[in-house]
């Protein structure tokens, strides 16, 4: 066998083949590549209610709420009166802890809008809560929003919680 007989007959083969392996190997790579991405997603905090932290956010809201006679058991999805507004506002604790809590639901929001966490997971954890909170937090977040010059604190969490967010099935 000579140079050019391999040239002609064995050296566009053995391209092909080596061309190909390359590009099932970049296939390769994009297929783990999403599959990364969506384990990432399910593994994301922000995926799942935390025991720990939020659990202890969302009991001295409630607490600070009860002392301040703002907040009764059973829970009912209701907008604060205004009255309730003034005496968050004028309560350092109060505002320090709703801001908080407003501060964790609207971190929620955002890993959502960025794509941090998995859509269906956070519809069956998290979406019905946020429009929970903000029925209720609605009235004090338009004060705020006045209070603090800043038309879009929150901007995130009030997108999310008016939009008619459904996860893809």
């Amino acid at each position: 066998m000579d140079l050019k007989l391999f040239n002609e007959d064995y050296l566009p083969l053995l391209n092909f083949v080596i061309s190909l392996s390359g590009l099932i190997s970049l296939v390769l790579l994009i297929i783990q590549y999403k599959r990364d991405n969506k384990w990432q997603k399910l593994q994301s905090s922000y995926n799942f209610i935390g025991i720990g932290e939020e659990l202890s956010l969302q009991e001295r809201l409630y607490d600070v709420y009860v002392r301040l006679g703002i907040y009764s058991f059973p829970e009912t999805c209701k907008p604060m009166s205004a009255d309730d507004v003034f005496k968050i506002a004028h309560d350092m604790e109060a505002t320090l802890v709703t801001n908080m809590f407003l501060n964790h639901l609207q971190n929620l929001s955002i890993a959502y809008s960025f794509g941090l966490v998995d859509e269906k997971v956070f519809s069956e954890i998290h979406y019905g809560r946020i429009r929970w909170w903000h029925t209720i937090l609605e009235p004090y977040i338009a004060q705020r929003r006045i209070d603090y010059h800043n038309p879009r604190i929150w901007h995130e969490f009030v997108a999310l919680a008016v939009s008619n967010h459904k996860a893809s099935a």
